[in-house]
């Protein structure tokens, strides 16, 4: 229910890095990501853990 594939994950480290840059630190990248995720349907109610592990994830397709 909370997963998003391996291109939507990219879109999002595209429209990151295109509406902030390439160069923000952890929790302006949280932040950032966080009010994305907001207009995600499912995603304004998942558990905790399953954003953690997804801005992890995609923390490492910016950051790499």
């Amino acid at each position: 229910m909370y997963t998003l594939t391996a291109d939507q994950k990219q879109q999002l480290v595209e429209i990151l890095v295109e509406d902030f840059g390439e160069g923000m630190e952890f929790e302006d990248f949280t932040d950032a990501l966080l009010g994305l995720l907001d207009d995600i349907a499912g995603f304004e109610t998942a558990p905790q853990s399953v954003i953690d592990k997804l801005t992890q994830q995609i923390w490492r397709k910016y950051h790499g």
